[in-house]
């Protein structure tokens, strides 16, 4: 009689009945730590044993596929038949996001010395004394300070 390491008994999740209850679960938008709860195992199992047996991994994903899939037939109903606004901007956000986005991004560089250079090079062909005053004005005030 040869014996096997003391312990729990090893759970497979492999058997039919496993595998629709996760597709069940994952249907019902639970988590794979979720789904392990439901099933009475550690979240480390069902992470093991999903990478042990492919038709674990198979049975969440479809189970999650189903969520998406219901949500999704509820969100086009509510937004179609219902008419429900929000759904259907939500939709269109998500699906047509660079035609439906909140906030579009714009890029423009600018060259701030040159526009800088552009409106004093106007300023002084329309009123050359301008500058002359400004400057003085600048520097009065710097004297007022050093010498308040």
């Amino acid at each position: 009689m040869t014996k096997g390491k003391p312990g729990r008994k090893k759970i497979l999740l492999n058997d039919k009945e496993s595998l629709e209850k996760i597709v069940q679960l994952g249907a019902q938008g639970l988590t794979s730590g979720q789904i392990a709860r439901c099933l009475g195992v550690s979240w480390s199992t069902i992470d093991r044993r999903r990478k042990e047996f492919e038709e674990i991994e198979e049975a969440i994903k479809k189970g999650e596929a189903m969520g998406v899939q219901k949500v999704s037939n509820a969100l086009m109903r509510s937004a179609i038949e219902d008419k429900n606004v929000t759904a259907q901007i939500f939709y269109l956000k998500n699906r047509a996001p660079k035609e439906w986005a909140d906030r579009q991004e714009v890029n423009h560089n600018l060259d701030l010395k040159n526009v800088l250079t552009n409106a004093r090079t106007r300023i002084i062909e329309h009123n050359p004394t301008a500058i002359a005053h400004a400057r003085n004005d600048s520097d009065s005030v710097g004297e007022e300070e050093s010498q308040g």
